[in-house]
C-alpha cells in the first residue's frame, strides 16, 4: 500500500515546478495593469520593492516593459523560489545591478534604502491568518516606503472561493514534475487549504497551502489603523470601485508625503 510523503514547507518542492502550475498567468497583463496603476495615480517610480515575488515572472515582465527598468528588489519567503527567480533572471540577462533578490518574509522584512512603491500581488495577503500580521505588513511596507510611495496589493475574497468551488481540482505535468492540486474552502472561517501532492523526478512530495479570505471591510479598517491610507480599492484588473461581490480586489494604498 502506497505510504503518504511527509508535509514539506509551502513551496519548497513546489518551486521546481511552479511555473508549470501557474502556466495560465498572465504576468504580461499584470504588468501592465501595475503600470496603469501607477499612472492613474501620478507615480512614476523609479525603484520597486515586490514582496511575494515567486519566481520572478512579474519582476522579469515589469523590468522589460518599463524602459531602461527600475531599480527592482524582489523578496519571497521561500528561498528554493529565489533560487528559481535568480536562475530565470540569469538566462533572461537581467543583471543583479537592477533586479536584486533576496529571501524575506512579509511581515519581518527591513530595507536599507525607500522604494517609491511596494508590491504584493497573487494573494499573498492571503497567506497572512491573522489580522495582527496584517497590520504588520503595512506597518513593514510603510517604513519601507518613500514619502508619498505606493502599496499596490490584491486579495482573494471569500466570493472568490465560493464562486470558484468547482474549479479547485487540477493536475498537469511538464518535463519530470507532475502534480495534483485540491482545494477546499470553510466558510465559517473564511479558511482556504490547497493541498499539491507532486513528484519530481521519481520522489513524491506534499504541500499543505492554507489562506485566509478577507472582506473588502476588514482590509479597510486594518489600513485606517496603519501608517497607510486608502487611495482606491479597485474590482480586480479594473479601475471600477470594488464592492462586497468583488472576487479580487487591488489596492492601491499611500504613505504620506511628509511625517506631519
Amino acid at each position: 500500500m502506497p505510504t503518504t510523503p511527509p508535509l514539506t514547507n509551502p513551496y519548497d518542492a513546489l518551486a521546481a515546478g511552479y511555473d508549470v502550475v501557474m502556466a495560465h498567468v498572465d504576468y504580461g497583463g499584470w504588468a501592465e495593469y501595475v503600470l496603469d496603476l501607477f499612472d492613474a495615480h501620478g507615480l512614476q517610480p523609479h525603484s520597486i520593492l515586490e514582496l511575494g515575488c515567486g519566481t520572478g515572472s512579474l519582476a522579469l515582465e515589469l523590468q522589460e516593459k518599463h524602459d531602461g527598468g527600475f531599480h527592482y528588489r524582489a523578496t519571497d519567503r521561500s528561498a528554493t523560489m529565489i533560487r528559481v527567480a535568480q536562475a530565470k533572471a540569469k538566462m533572461a540577462g537581467r543583471s543583479a545591478g537592477d533586479l536584486r533578490f533576496a529571501v524575506a518574509d512579509f511581515t519581518g522584512f527591513e530595507t536599507d534604502e525607500p522604494f517609491d512603491a511596494v508590491l504584493l500581488l497573487y494573494d499573498g495577503l492571503n497567506y497572512l491568518l491573522d489580522e495582527a500580521e496584517v497590520s504588520a505588513l503595512f506597518t513593514r511596507a510603510a517604513a519601507a516606503l518613500a514619502p508619498g510611495g505606493l502599496l499596490i496589493l490584491d486579495q482573494s475574497t471569500p466570493a472568490n472561493s465560493v464562486n470558484n468551488e468547482a474549479y479547485f481540482e487540477d493536475e498537469g505535468e511538464a518535463d519530470r514534475f507532475t502534480y495534483t492540486r485540491r482545494s477546499r474552502y470553510d466558510a465559517e472561517t473564511r479558511l482556504h487549504t490547497t493541498e499539491f501532492d507532486m513528484e519530481i523526478d521519481g520522489t513524491t512530495y506534499a504541500e499543505q497551502h492554507v489562506q485566509r479570505a478577507y472582506a473588502l471591510d476588514e482590509i479597510e479598517a486594518l489600513v485606517a489603523a496603519s501608517p497607510l491610507t486608502v487611495v482606491a480599492a479597485y474590482d480586480g484588473f479594473t479601475l471600477d470601485p470594488a464592492t462586497d461581490a468583488s472576487e479580487r480586489i487591488h489596492w492601491v494604498l499611500q504613505r504620506a508625503s511628509d511625517d506631519a
